[in-house]
């Protein structure tokens, strides 16, 4: 059972990191193909691999081809859709998932944003909405959040947001199952029970899954103390749960005398439980893999057989696996049966190390030194998964989980439950049970900001390459091996060598230039051997958020780099400096230079000069524009940056127009280079020949959202760069595109990230 599931799942994996597009004609062919090698045994195994790759195969290609017609994208429709998941409020906007009500020619779920909604979205309700719609699609940089992922597993086949005009009409409020009103009657209750409270939020998250409430501040305060789980519907409260519910049916059972079995009762009534709070919380996957668990060891212990837990794990993971192939991107499918089997190969090693014939207080101490090694050994067995999906490592877990899982298992799960349960007439007592629950809740919370603030509690690794994954991968050795295994101990050393190692960067004289994706606006991460610098932060949005907090400080955090030396932003508009609040608050900086004032800046800045120059490790940096004598605003206030790699240059340009750029060629301030990035985004208003013949580039990038509503970069001005031999590549089709300057090499490199990313879900 063991050996066919790894199979399965390396054949959904293996599609997983492939970027080949699926033909559907295939997917019943080697479907069919897979099921006759698993009826001959010696090809047994290579049939369920085949069988893996089938599944996810189709179940991606429904998904793929279910997606918004590419002639609606950019359409606004009016269309009634029901909201089926909790609405998140993020600033000013909030996001919900919404389904269709009898419209065909949409997706089956499509992701909506409203800014600013005038009343209140519910859970249930069903609106009439004027919607412009899109394919779903992300942002594309290492580091980075793969949203295109998270809608592909989630079956999100558009994504769209709210035009605000009178069309938009509630119809009603409300439609929901038995279930889902269940969950949505307990959140009301919370909220109004402990309004404006985090606590609220966690205990919206433990009784029905409901995670809406939780705050981003919160989220990270648990991530970073390793303590996430216990936010997540996880096995342990299932098994709690179901616990909870074998123990009162045995009572009740002993009392009425009856002369059933009343053990088996129980672990019916156990199994019945488990599957109701799996339900009520949502269905994630690791309250599938709990709820699943339990009902194939009731079933064993019923039919009076001795079930292998390894084959119980593996037997629940086909099951999921096989009816939803989607879900084994999902962390938490990876990190739960990680978890398990962890636990399982523990549980057989420390089996016998407390005898009954110890003293309690050896007992209790030896168990809790095993609880503790427990914790290590989680955290060591995990670390490869934990660094690949997180990129850090939580050195504080061991110790707060130690603390955490306990009072949580004892105290918050247990009253969360009896008060979620004491609804109706018993309101009012379950009322004071869930402000216990509460309580204990605001015990953990103490020590996990505690455990939060000590500085090397988490530890960001940067993105492994190369020789580097062996620094990950042997933890898992000293986690899985018995004591006194040689070379056990080496693991110490990789964890020592991960902890310290950053990425190498360019050789002196070299000089990488990374422009990233972040939609309509620019940002541009220079680095040479010792420096970096940011040439502007990206935009910022109507939420609230801004793409140097979701796309430039995971690319910096990615590389190791813990401090920006300089900081240029070409100009004051928000495309260009909306992300400078998060970039000073995010990260240690140095000199910050601008052309104009900036609002979001609290310290000191100086304006970047014409005539200025320096040099970082044998690279040059020359500000071209503005003058020192002239004044200017806006788009021609940018600062234009020219870089030098012995030979090569590279031209960084803002939002110049057509009066600046004549300037710069009547001064012969400009000649050509090898890359540029193409001014104002590719506008009409920009690039005009007689600049665009001055610099005669190789490569020229046009920064720019996809499918934006400016419609940039305009078909003149690429057939400008075109027609002087400059390949014009585009960050919304290109991702982030790495540029390498070298003073002694043969040619510039050139990299595009989603290129080489590409997997099968991605545009």
């Amino acid at each position: 059972m063991t050996r066919a599931c790894l199979c399965l799942l390396a054949g959904m994996y293996a599609l997983q990191l492939s970027s080949f597009v699926i033909v559907s004609n295939l997917i019943n062919a080697v479907f069919a193909v897979s099921i006759a090698l698993m009826l001959v045994r010696p090809l047994r195994l290579v049939g369920f691999f085949l069988a893996g790759l089938a599944l996810f195969a189709g179940a991606a290609h429904d998904v793929i081809d279910s997606r918004l017609a590419s002639q609606l994208a950019g359409d606004s429709i009016l269309t009634r859709v029901r909201i089926v998941d909790f609405p998140r409020s993020n600033g000013q906007s909030v996001s919900f998932v919404a389904v269709p009500v009898e419209n065909p020619r949409l997706p089956e779920r499509i992701r909506v944003s409203w800014f600013k909604p005038p009343v209140a979205i519910y859970f249930g309700d069903i609106w009439r909405f004027e919607l412009r719609l899109r394919r779903p699609r992300g942002t594309s940089n290492p580091g980075d959040f793969d949203y295109e992922s998270w809608a592909f597993r989630e079956r999100i086949g558009a994504t769209a947001y709210v035009v605000n005009s009178r069309r938009n009409h509630l119809l009603d409020t409300g439609v929901l199952g038995m279930t889902d009103r269940l969950r949505a009657r307990f959140v009301r209750r919370v909220s109004g029970l402990m309004a404006g409270s985090e606590h609220s939020a966690v205990l919206a998250a433990l009784a029905v899954g409901a995670r809406h409430l939780v705050s981003t501040e919160q989220w990270d305060r648990y991530a970073r103390t390793g303590t996430s789980h216990l936010m997540a519907i996880s096995g342990l409260h299932i098994g709690l749960a179901a616990g909870g519910g074998y123990f009162i049916a045995c009572v009740i059972g002993g009392l009425l005398g009856g002369r059933s079995n009343v053990h088996e009762t129980a672990i019916v009534v156990a199994l019945f439980v488990a599957v109701l709070y799996a339900l009520v919380s949502g269905l994630a996957v690791p309250a599938q893999r709990a709820s699943l668990m339990i009902a194939i060891a009731a079933v064993a212990v019923l039919r009076r057989r001795i079930a292998c837990p390894m084959a119980i794990v593996s037997a629940s993971c086909m099951v999921i696996a096989v009816l939803t192939p989607l879900a084994t991107l999902a962390p938490g499918f990876k990190l739960s049966f990680a978890a398990v089997v962890t636990l399982l190969w523990l549980a057989r090693r420390y089996e016998n190390a407390a005898t009954t014939r110890s003293r309690p207080w050896t007992r209790i101490a030896i168990t809790l030194r095993q609880l503790g090694t427990v914790q290590l050994l989680l955290l060591f067995g995990l670390l490869p998964i934990t660094v690949i999906i997180f990129g850090r490592i939580v050195f504080a877990a061991p110790a707060v989980n130690l603390i955490a899982v306990p009072l949580f298992s004892l105290l918050t799960v247990p009253l969360t439950l009896v008060g979620f349960l004491l609804d109706g007439p018993l309101q009012p007592l379950g009322d004071q049970v869930l402000l216990l629950a509460a309580r204990s809740i605001g015990l953990i919370e103490h020590i996990i900001v505690a455990a939060a603030a000590i500085p090397w509690g988490a530890h960001s690794v940067p993105e492994i390459s190369g020789v580097a994954w062996m620094y990950i991968m042997l933890p898992v050795v000293w986690a899985v091996a018995p004591p006194g295994w040689p070379g056990r101990h080496l693991a110490w050393l990789a964890i020592t060598a991960a902890v310290l190692y950053i990425p190498a960067g360019p050789a002196r004289g070299c000089v990488t230039i990374q422009v990233l994706d972040v939609g309509q606006g620019l940002a541009a991460v220079v680095r040479t051997q010792n420096h970096v610098l940011l040439f502007d932060t990206g935009p910022s949005f109507r939420s609230g958020g801004s793409s140097a907090s979701s796309v430039i400080l995971p690319f910096l955090e990615s590389r190791g780099i813990d401090r920006i030396d300089r900081l240029v932003v070409s100009h004051s508009d928000l495309d260009h400096a909306g992300g400078v609040r998060a970039i000073v608050a995010g990260i240690e900086l140095g000199q910050v230079v601008a052309g104009e004032p900036l609002s979001d800046l609290t310290g000191t800045f100086r304006r970047c000069r014409a005539g200025e120059h320096w040099t970082y490790d044998g690279v040059g940096f020359h500000f071209l524009h503005p003058p020192a004598e002239a004044v200017y605003s806006g788009n021609d206030a940018s600062c234009v940056l020219q870089i030098e790699a012995g030979p090569y240059r590279l031209l960084l340009t803002g939002d110049i127009e057509r009066h600046v750029e004549a300037a710069l060629v009547r001064a012969r301030a400009i000649g050509p280079v090898e890359v540029v990035v193409v001014p104002h985004h590719g506008s009409g208003t920009s690039s005009s020949m007689a600049f665009v013949r001055a610099l005669r580039p190789a490569i020229a990038i046009v920064s720019a959202g996809f499918h934006n509503r400016w419609g940039f970069p305009k078909d003149d001005v690429v057939q400008r760069w075109q027609a002087v031999g400059a390949e014009v590549l585009e960050t919304a089709t290109s991702g982030a595109i790495s540029i390498r300057m070298c003073e002694d090499a043969n040619r510039v490199q050139v990299r595009q990230h989603r290129q080489e990313r590409r997997r099968i879900w991605h545009e």
